[in-house]
């Protein structure tokens, strides 16, 4: 099983950010330079609010960047099941917002020079029974009942390996995939560019706290001053935020393969209920990922360790599935943060009267949802209210 530990996305020449020294000042600090930090950060630019970000390691190196590279709307459960966990009008409206969201993203990504790192070249959801067939093709039957787009796929018409008459796809021309590192990291720069400052390599040291009439934030070497804080990071959202201990965090499994010099999958596939998800990188890489139900009870930890057992399910699957036999070039795991409901934590820290905001909890679909959330939480600092924030669960519940 050797192969670099590191995530293919991370994997290329990269220079860090200097680190917090000393005492800064600034409107807002946000904690976490990941999708929803920066997503955040973006938004309260726009509004003329001064912005420091802070990072425990680099951007992008957290769940943002250890993920599958997936860039796909909606929430974590198919649509059928959230409109009975949510009702129908809240699901119709989460459903909404990341669509809506997708096609902002990809307008600021055009706009930062990394249009490029977007591939949209649809999704497939694939159903590997007869049982989950039903559940897929209710999910297609409840989206098209609500207006959005989704193309059933029989099971015979599946792409090639993936093909079985028992089998049910359902196809989102909207989806696609993403290089998360190099996207982001071109976002970040271009917030510096209009005056955000990033600090990397400065892990928070304790959760923001109400000192006086602002927030302090504090980091190994130094601390923000600030009016109000944003704490964005996903799966260790509750060490910062002990409100937010409905978030729990969780390893999720990966590896990519060397270039195939082929194409075996012609666009991104979510497969088991979205146990296993895979796609076919621009230079030929399979990416691929799963099987967090077989890590079990070891699978919820803060650490991003490879499970041994996983990954080499994951070698099976290869073959199995795909019928690729590829030397595997990168294993490596991310920790996200789920929630049992299952929907994302937005909104104001209790205790901190709204000084401190929180926003985390994707359930493993972080890319986009993370990009409504950072509105959501972005329009409570600048405004003090959000018509989009009955969207997610307060911190707290």
């Amino acid at each position: 099983m050797s192969a670099a530990a590191v995530p293919l996305w991370q994997d290329e020449p990269y220079r860090p950010r200097a680190p917090l020294a000393g005492e800064v000042h600034a409107d807002v600090c946000v904690v976490g330079a990941g999708v929803g930090g920066l997503a955040t950060a973006r938004r309260l630019l726009d509004a003329g609010l001064s912005v420091v970000v802070l990072e425990r390691h680099e951007v992008a190196s957290g769940a943002s960047g250890r993920n599958g590279g997936f860039f796909i709307a909606g929430a974590a459960p198919m649509y059928h099941v959230t409109r009975t966990l949510w009702g129908r009008e809240r699901a119709a409206a989460v459903h909404r917002a990341t669509l809506e969201a997708q096609r902002e993203m990809l307008e600021v990504a055009e706009a930062v020079g990394a249009r490029a790192h977007f591939r949209l070249d649809g999704m497939l959801r694939v159903a590997v029974d007869a049982a989950e067939a039903d559940d897929v093709r209710a999910h297609g039957a409840a989206l098209t009942e609500d207006g959005f787009p989704a193309q059933p796929v029989a099971g015979a018409d599946l792409p090639g390996p993936l093909a079985r008459p028992e089998r049910a796809g359902l196809f989102f021309p909207h989806d696609g995939s993403v290089h998360p590192v190099r996207w982001l990291r071109a976002l970040a720069a271009a917030l510096e560019a209009r005056g955000a400052r990033v600090f990397e390599r400065s892990p928070v040291t304790a959760p923001p706290a109400v000192d006086g009439d602002g927030v302090r934030v504090s980091t190994s070497a130094g601390v923000v001053r600030c009016d109000r804080a944003v704490v964005a990071v996903d799966g260790d959202l509750a060490a910062l935020v002990p409100a937010a201990a409905a978030v729990r965090p969780r390893r999720l499994n990966m590896l990519a393969t060397a270039p195939l010099g082929r194409t075996v999958l012609p666009c991104p596939v979510y497969a088991r209920d979205g146990h296993e998800y895979v796609h076919q990188t621009a230079d030929g890489r399979i990416a691929l990922g799963g099987f967090s139900d077989l890590d079990g009870d070891a699978s919820w930890t803060d650490r991003a360790e490879v499970s041994r057992p996983v990954q080499e399910r994951l070698d099976r699957w290869l073959v199995e599935e795909l019928q690729v036999r590829a030397e595997v070039t990168h294993r490596w795991a991310g920790v996200v943060g789920f929630a049992a409901d299952p929907v994302p934590r937005c909104g104001p820290v209790p205790g901190t009267d709204g000084r401190v905001l929180a926003l985390g909890g994707y359930n493993g679909t972080g890319h986009v949802q993370a990009w409504v959330a950072s509105r959501v939480v972005a329009d409570l600092v600048v405004t003090g209210a959000s018509a989009s924030a009955g969207l997610y669960e307060a911190v707290d519940a």
